[in-house]
C-alpha cells in the first residue's frame, strides 16, 4: 500500500497523456477502484452537484469484459472535488458521447478501458516520468484518497462512505493508523499562558501552538497492506 501526496498525485496526472490524466485525478480524489472508474457512465455524473454515482463495475476475467454490480451490491454517491468536477465537464465536453450510457473513459478504439493496456501503455511510463516507483498500483490511489481525506480533517465515517466500506472497522483496520494519535492533538490547556517563565513550560506552551496539521508522515507513506 503506497500513499501519494497531493504534489504526486497531480505530477503524475500530468505525465499522464489527454485524456487520462482527469481519470487519475478522479481515483484519487474519488477513491473509485478501477472497475467502478472504468464503468462510470455519464448519466451517473451530476457534475452540476460536484456528484458521481457508484453503480456499477467493469470485471477482465480470462480477456474477457463484464460489466455488473459493485462489489457490495450498492449504489452509493461521492462528493469530487471543485477542480475534478471542472476537469470532468471538459473532458465529457471534448471527448464525451452525449448518450448518458455512453461510457466516461473509453480506450483509444473507444471501447471499455482494459486495466492491463492501461496499466501498461500509460500508467508505468507516467509513474517513471513521474518519478515515482514502479511498484505503485492504480489502486494505491484509491489509497491516496483515503490519506489524502485523513490530512484533510475528515471523520473517519465520512471516509467510510467516501470510500465504499461495509463497516468502520475495515476503514480503520486499514487506515487507521494515518490518523493523528490523541498525542498529536493540540489541547486548550496546553496553550493557556504559563502562570511561571519558565524555559520548559513555554517550550510546552509553543510546541502545541506549533501542531502542523493533518499531513501524511513519510513513515506512514508506504504500507505492507
Amino acid at each position: 500500500m503506497h500513499f501519494l501526496s497531493a504534489v504526486e498525485v497531480a505530477t503524475l496526472a500530468g505525465a499522464v497523456p489527454d485524456p487520462y490524466g482527469t481519470l487519475v485525478l478522479l481515483l484519487a480524489y474519488g477513491g473509485l477502484r478501477w472497475g467502478k472508474a472504468a464503468a462510470l457512465r455519464r448519466g451517473r455524473c451530476e457534475l452540476l452537484r460536484s456528484r458521481i454515482q457508484i453503480a456499477e463495475s467493469l470485471a477482465e476475467v480470462g480477456g474477457r469484459l463484464h460489466f455488473g454490480p459493485t462489489k457490495t451490491y450498492q449504489r452509493r454517491t461521492i462528493v469530487v472535488p471543485g477542480f475534478v468536477r471542472d476537469l470532468l465537464v471538459e473532458h465529457l465536453a471534448q471527448y464525451g458521447d452525449p448518450d448518458p450510457q455512453a461510457l466516461v473513459f473509453t480506450g483509444s478504439s473507444g471501447g471499455p478501458l482494459r486495466h492491463s493496456n492501461f496499466r501498461g501503455r500509460i500508467w508505468l511510463p507516467a509513474l517513471e516520468a513521474a518519478r515515482l516507483p514502479e511498484k505503485v498500483r492504480i489502486h494505491d490511489l484509491r489509497h491516496t484518497c483515503a490519506a489524502l481525506l485523513i490530512a484533510a480533517g475528515a471523520h473517519p465515517k465520512a471516509i467510510q462512505a467516501h470510500l465504499g466500506h461495509s463497516s468502520i472497522v475495515v476503514t480503520m483496520d486499514r487506515y487507521g493508523h494515518l490518523f493523528p494519535d490523541e498525542m498529536d492533538r493540540p489541547r486548550p490547556a496546553a496553550r493557556r499562558r504559563p502562570r511561571r517563565k519558565s524555559a520548559s513550560n513555554c517550550g510546552l506552551c509553543a510546541a502545541s501552538a506549533r501542531w502542523e496539521g493533518h499531513r501524511v508522515p513519510a513513515s506512514r507513506r508506504e504500507s505492507t497492506f
